[in-house]
């Protein structure tokens, strides 16, 4: 999952960092850093891929099909992007989940277009529109298919446009 998390990154423009020689990133942009290879590794627990941005950096966690607790504690009050095939949408849904990924400091949450249309349909039913949201006022939840766009118009720049 991560290769293909990597691989859209790669394919929008914002290829993967090399390591010198030392296993340490040659930090270059635009550019997005495997936390799981060279010196790195010691921070994988925050997450699994790095996109330098200002004024802090992102943190992509990715995931399979179930997100439970792994995903909402992954971002760790860093910065964190989710990015996943989640197939069950009631994960995502509830007041206090919303709460809870802002809470641990997701800005946003992708997810294949089918859950996300799901999601939405029962959180506009639901009238928690207001609760879908991040901490730039902006939307929590979104289809995978934006994933790219979204995070080539912030690497090097600024994370509030997320």
């Amino acid at each position: 999952m991560e290769s293909l998390c990597s691989e859209v990154l790669n394919n929008e423009g914002i290829p993967a960092m090399d390591l010198d020689e030392d296993g340490w990133p040659v930090w270059r942009m635009p550019g997005h850093l495997l936390l799981n290879r060279g010196k790195m590794i010691s921070v994988k627990a925050f997450g699994d891929i790095l996109i330098p941005v200002a004024p802090s950096i992102i943190i992509i966690s990715v995931k399979s099909q179930a997100a439970r607790e792994r995903l909402l504690y992954s971002a760790n009050m860093i910065e964190g992007v989710g990015f996943g095939f989640f197939d069950q949408p009631r994960e995502f849904w509830t007041r206090s989940r919303m709460n809870l990924f802002k809470r641990m400091g997701f800005t946003a949450i992708y997810l294949p277009d089918s859950t996300y249309a799901d999601l939405m349909d029962h959180i506009r039913q639901e009238h928690d529109e207001s609760f879908a949201v991040n901490i730039n006022g902006k939307e929590l939840y979104r289809p995978l298919t934006r994933f790219g766009a979204d995070m080539r118009a912030i690497v090097g720049k600024i994370s509030l446009e997320l």
